[in-house]
């Protein structure tokens, strides 16, 4: 391999991301609070020349959110996991390891324990747009290229983008579970077609009872089977042991997050709900995510104590439950809320992991691990919510914003979640009608910056917010 281009150097996004987490941690290192405390020469002089030509690309308004004390040390344990996770991967790949692609439903350690480093298909992009201006539209519309429809999701088309041009490494294994819907499905099968390597399915049933998980249940053993036949690698007992104890650890604190966040005010910055995605999509990878959820507890622990707000002095806290997805190429936007409309940001449809029903992962034997962890898969965000009774995505967000004291809910409506956009009437209906609260619907999409351009977004949400003041 000494002859060969490392990883990190041939494919961008690996590159893109790894870079992103030192600029970000050097930015804050300055000590500055603002960006205008920030000696942008200084740091252009100092900074490697691939590091600085990034610097101009990235989003004002992002450098602005990160520097603020509430967000700084969250962001910085954040960007800690992820260039490890990131440089780890890209060590792998150059030393054989298959590549292998998982779906963001399929939580990591299963992979993990074949002593594998996994990559969440829809992750790296979410990096890239919510930084760059422009994010990942280049590479949507590389997808779209192909002759592949704008209405589908670009979660999945901006990956399959990158693959295209070389900015990420080709698949030798992708594995989905088949929820949500029928667009990831399809574009799972498109990149197995167009890349090669193996594509495994997860059958994921259309009940949430016992029986549909029994079935599941079978579906994830023999997904294991098929992964170790395909890559030749086997499930170690003490690797896996090692990450669903770090998955464990790092949940223990994302619960109680979810319950500090029921206190009012609420000691937990809006930022943090994006990260909290990509956390539950890296869960059990490394000890420094395990520091990450730590960090946002202990911090938010802290105001509860002392009865502080995430809200500028004199603002109105408006608690809110975002009941369906977020805007990753908007991650500065709970921030702006927070501080132009005291939007105080509860929880998201797709971080929310309901701790009395998920709980923690058994670690007394290999048949419990991987029971437990197809247990945690069959509840994530999107395969709890996303392909069953509308019933179970409405009991859970009225209990929330019961419990979490809630003032209003805004729908963050991805315009390829046809599924979701279907319960969206019912669902604001039953938060009007048992939790009293209003809802605002919205459509965005999750990396295409164009389809609801900053601009508008934010003029669509002030104008509901104010309404609330």
């Amino acid at each position: 391999m000494a002859d060969q281009e490392s990883s990190m150097a041939k494919y961008e996004y690996f590159r893109k991301v790894d870079a992103v987490c030192d600029l970000f941690q050097m930015a804050i290192a300055t000590g500055a609070n603002s960006p205008g405390e920030l000696d942008i020469p200084m740091l252009m002089q100092v900074l490697p020349e691939y590091h600085a030509s990034l610097v101009p690309q990235i989003h004002p308004e992002v450098i602005e959110s990160i520097l603020k004390p509430k967000n700084k040390n969250t962001i910085v344990a954040h960007m800690s996991a992820v260039k490890r996770f990131v440089g780890d991967l890209a060590s792998r790949i150059d030393e054989g390891q298959p590549v292998i692609y998982n779906f963001a439903v399929t939580t990591p350690e299963i992979f993990l324990g074949m002593d594998m480093i996994p990559v969440c298909y829809e992750l790296l992009p979410i990096y890239i747009a919510a930084t760059f201006v422009g994010g990942v539209d280049d590479d949507i519309d590389t997808t779209e290229d192909e002759g592949l429809p704008g209405h589908i999701c670009s979660a999945q088309k901006a990956p399959n983008g990158a693959i295209k041009s070389g900015k990420m490494p080709l698949p030798d294994l992708l594995v989905k579970s088949t929820v949500p819907c029928n667009s990831s499905n399809m574009m799972y099968q498109w990149a197995q077609q167009e890349y090669g390597g193996e594509l495994i399915l997860l059958d994921s049933p259309y009940y949430a009872n016992r029986r549909a998980f029994d079935y599941y249940l079978e579906e994830w053993k023999n997904m294991v089977k098929q992964v170790e036949k395909t890559t030749g690698r086997t499930l170690d007992e003490g690797l896996l042991r090692h990450h669903v104890e770090l998955g464990n650890e790092q949940l223990s604190y994302l619960y109680r997050l979810q319950e500090l966040r029921r206190q009012v005010p609420n000691p937990d910055p809006g930022m943090h709900r994006a990260l909290d995605v990509a956390a539950l999509y890296l869960s059990g990878v490394n000890r420094e995510m395990v520091e990450y959820t730590k960090i946002c507890f202990e911090e938010a622990q802290g105001r509860a104590e002392r009865g502080e707000s995430i809200l500028p002095a004199g603002k109105k806290e408006i608690r809110t439950v975002w009941t369906w997805g977020l805007t990753p190429h908007m991650i500065y936007l709970p921030d702006w809320l927070e501080d132009n409309y005291g939007m105080s940001f509860l929880e998201c449809g797709l971080s929310f992991l309901p701790a009395d029903i998920v709980g923690y992962v058994d670690t007394s034997s290999i048949d419990s691990m991987i029971e437990g962890l197809a247990w945690r898969s069959f509840h994530m965000p999107m395969g709890r919510t996303g392909m069953t009774h509308a019933d179970v995505m409405i009991e859970d967000f009225v209990g929330i914003a019961k419990s979490y004291h809630a003032d209003a809910a805004v729908f963050s409506g991805h315009m390829a979640c046809k599924h979701s956009w279907a319960v969206a009437k019912m669902l604001g209906d039953a938060l009007q009608e048992q939790a009293g609260i209003p809802s605002f619907k919205w459509e965005t999409d999750l990396l295409d910056t164009r389809f609801t351009p900053h601009a508008s977004a934010k003029a669509q949400l002030a104008e509901f917010f104010e309404t609330l003041i």
